[in-house]
């Protein structure tokens, strides 16, 4: 795979080189700037799909098959709004050296030996599609749609490290407070929940509504980038209904989890774990469909 990256990219700078024969002009740069971005995005994507699967060497088909899907349908989805996006961009404005180089750069970082490195290119790569799609609304939006993949990646989780403990305290004061309303005896103090019977919860980072958000948004961005390239006021209208939705979502399972142990097991990780990802998965993803449906731009 990573030779794969080094061995692409020196095909396509070769063939920027080449020239004519018969005493005719040198062609220089032949590959546009919609070539550059699809094989800076096919690296980019092969190479989390080799991060996925980078321990299933001499694992069951089972468990490649388990390893592929935990990058999410939300993520596969953001990559085919991206190549689709990148493909129906316009085939003839050529690229420049220096963009070709810069992007090819930027790509040679997922060489360093730290998975998280990837989002760091990915993100390069996404402010390259903003600087030089030569107005081009469509590689300006895959820009847009790349950059939520890194946040929901990376620099969500980064950011999210920095104010975790205010946001953890927030969810559990709403969460107990509720539950003290409803059933005398329930208490809450920083980040734990404990209800009469001396059963409690702590809601910790991986619990927190954040991750589910960052999920919302990037669902978000991906369908309203592939209905109308350029920002509506509408879109961010959506975002928020979006948003909104899945941290009352996260709050109400929360809420679940702190009622007994039973509850706890059944929506932690038992069947309702999977209830809560694929109802919330599907009422975000009906949200920014109907949000975009009215959505008046070109696709």
């Amino acid at each position: 795979m990573r030779s794969y990256s080094a061995i692409t990219w020196f095909g396509l700078l070769r063939r920027g080189t080449e020239g004519t024969s018969g005493g005719r002009r040198q062609r220089g740069l032949v590959f546009t700037v919609r070539e550059i971005f699809i094989w800076a995005a096919v690296i980019l994507f092969l190479n989390q799909l080799f991060g996925a699967m980078k321990e299933v060497r001499s694992a069951s088909l089972q468990k490649l098959v388990s390893d592929l899907g935990a990058i999410g349908i939300f993520q596969y989805m953001a990559w085919y709004v991206i190549f689709r996006l990148l493909g129906t961009s316009d085939p003839t404005a050529a690229a420049r050296w220096r963009h070709s180089l810069i992007v090819a750069a930027l790509c040679s970082l997922v060489f360093l030996p730290t998975s998280r490195v990837i989002w760091v290119s990915a993100t390069g790569v996404a402010i390259c599609l903003w600087l030089f799609n030569g107005g081009d609304a469509k590689l300006r939006a895959a820009g847009t749609v790349l950059a939520a993949l890194s946040v929901q990646e990376l620099w969500g989780h980064v950011f999210f490290n920095l104010i975790a403990l205010p946001i953890m305290r927030a969810e559990t004061a709403v969460v107990g407070t509720v539950l003290a309303a409803v059933r005398a005896g329930t208490v809450w103090q920083d980040n734990i929940i404990t209800g009469p019977s001396g059963f409690g919860i702590g809601i910790y980072t991986a619990c927190s509504s954040f991750h589910n958000l960052s999920l919302a948004m990037l669902c978000w961005v991906t369908v309203s980038k592939v209905r109308c390239q350029d920002w509506q006021p509408r879109d961010f209208v959506v975002g928020c209904v979006a948003g909104i939705t899945m941290i009352f979502l996260n709050l109400v399972r929360l809420y679940l989890m702190a009622w007994d142990i039973d509850f706890y097991h059944y929506w932690h990780e038992g069947m309702g774990a999977e209830i809560f990802a694929i109802c919330a998965s599907l009422t975000i993803l009906s949200i920014s469909l109907y949000g975009a449906r009215t959505t008046q731009g070109p696709t």
